[in-house]
């Protein structure tokens, strides 16, 4: 027997995109439901034994990857979505991005975005990392960059009272990283939304331009359930709307087009003393150029394992040295070449294989800038006194002085020349814009064509923006209730945890 469900606003998915339109939603009255495939971890849920999170908070274990299995692609199975497994960098969408999504007929008006930006960051708790949470590698590598004439920053996060466990992408267990877990999910609870964790939305019922409801499927109980609302919100992510809207034979012409992502790598550095670089926060110091990006990444043991170039007794004898590396992950941002699409195994074999495939692979100036990115990583670590650098090759081939780096870029032809290679910020795959010949959703976030069904999530975004994504996600989210409910949004929202702890520090204060 299908339970049925009668609700205002329906939200697919409850990361970045989904949880602050399903907030924003409960807070006008509306009766909100909140739809996730993956389970509802609280924080004592959560625990540092890296291969068991891994499994039950990474879609497909972590082991996504595109159909050419060259390239792998993390994202969070859980109530809060990737928001969970992030390190907390928020950045604000650059300016010249958000001309260049106007230039596309995607306008997200400045002085909106920025109100949009601060909602969340106040609902965050953003602010500029504190220095007594740096890891001991941050100066090193802070050093070797000034050495090579760049000057490295900070970055903010969505922290409340960190204490520098360093887990970070295995969630937190403290409960002191506000993602969506933390803020937009439990609030929009305290305000009457529902929410139903392991449920798959399998189609959108639909009929001359209107959808009727959701086909849901209990994962653990393996009932069904038929969700029926006057508004449907998609935001299952870059690769889990356009999947959804290809399964329910809405805008197959376009939906899974115009993927982009930040793919990269991670360059390790081995110095003579220890660094113990995981004594502390794993992100602390970036440098980004116009070509590509750099962000420390000092990972925990096994993650540091699956990044590690090398092979057999070299990577052991590498591992033994985990107290000494310095990791430096490189990115590039990349044009939106790839393609999210039911492949054959989805429809010869769907009862084995439900899954969409995703088809990327860089281009050849993408694969330039990265080996230039790792070139500029590699000589700063050597200039911060490391004696040999492991970039990111398949072969395993390392690196002791400046001059041997300069040979990287001729060694890279193909994706596949590299270990670790992937993406945790896929985007587009539903691009906005107002030609509904080319784009799948309206600036208005509503589907072309379909009179109640929208999208508020990183599938929106015409190109990758070029720098974290969480933030700016939220930030297009916020904008997009707008237009959901049809209703200006308020100026502040006063709730949550850090609304909480700034109304103690101000009694305390007083």
């Amino acid at each position: 027997m299908t339970e049925e469900l009668d609700v205002d606003v329906a939200v697919v998915g409850s990361g970045a995109g989904g949880s602050v339109v399903a907030y924003h939603a409960a807070r006008s009255g509306a009766r909100t439901l909140l739809l996730e495939r993956g389970p509802h971890l609280h924080p004592r849920d959560i625990s540092h034994d890296e291969p068991e999170m891994i499994a039950r908070i990474y879609k497909d274990g972590g082991a996504q990857t595109n159909n050419a299995a060259d390239m792998f692609v993390l994202q969070g199975s859980c109530v809060g979505g990737s928001t969970v497994l992030t390190n907390g960098v928020c950045l604000r969408i650059p300016e010249p991005v958000r001309r260049s999504f106007a230039a596309h007929g995607f306008e997200l008006p400045a002085d909106e975005l920025a109100r949009s930006h601060e909602r969340v960051e106040s609902v965050l708790n953003v602010h500029p990392l504190a220095p007594s949470l740096h890891n001991p590698a941050v100066e090193p590598l802070a050093e070797g960059f000034r050495r090579m004439g760049h000057k490295p920053g900070g970055f903010r996060k969505n922290f409340l009272d960190c204490i520098g466990c360093g887990y970070c992408n295995v969630g937190c267990r403290y409960g002191q990283k506000l993602d969506a877990a933390q803020t937009w999910v439990p609030m929009a609870l305290d305000r009457g939304a529902g929410l139903r964790p392991d449920t798959a939305v399998e189609r959108i019922d639909h009929h001359r331009g209107r959808v009727l409801g959701l086909l849901c499927r209990d994962l653990v109980t393996g009932a069904t359930l038929r969700v029926r609302a006057d508004r449907y919100v998609l935001g299952a992510g870059a690769i889990g709307t356009p999947e959804l809207l290809l399964r329910s034979r809405i805008k197959t012409d376009l939906a899974g087009r115009f993927t982009s992502f930040h793919v990269g790598a991670i360059v390790f550095g081995d110095f003579p003393q220890p660094l113990d670089g995981f004594d502390g926060d794993q992100m602390c110091l970036h440098v980004f150029t116009d070509r590509f990006l750099i962000e420390q990444c000092q990972n925990p043991p096994v993650s540091t394992a699956l990044t590690l170039p090398g092979w057999y007794g070299d990577h052991a004898q590498r591992m033994q040295r985990y107290r000494h590396l310095a990791a430096l992950g490189v990115l590039v941002p990349t044009a939106p070449t790839g393609r999210v699409f039911l492949g054959l195994g989805h429809r010869i074999a769907r009862r084995f294989f439900d899954h969409a495939d995703v088809r990327f692979a860089a281009s050849r100036d993408e694969l330039t800038r990265l080996a230039e990115g790792m070139q500029l990583a590699g000589k700063a670590m050597l200039a911060a006194g490391a004696t040999v650098v492991h970039p990111p090759l398949a072969t395993g081939r390392s690196f002791a002085s400046a001059r041997d780096l300069d040979a990287l870029p001729a060694l890279v032809r193909r994706q596949s020349d590299f270990v670790g290679f992937g993406s945790s910020h896929p985007q587009g795959g539903a691009r906005a814009g107002a030609d509904p010949r080319h784009n799948v959703v309206g600036p208005d976030f509503r589907v072309h064509g379909m009179d109640n069904l929208f999208v508020a999530d990183a599938s929106v975004f015409p190109h990758a923006l070029g720098v974290n994504p969480m933030l700016g996600i939220m930030a297009v989210a916020d904008r997009a209730a707008r237009f959901v409910l049809d209703a200006e949004l308020p100026d502040s929202i006063d709730e949550g945890p850090a609304h909480r702890a700034r109304q103690r520090l101000a009694g305390a204060a007083t």
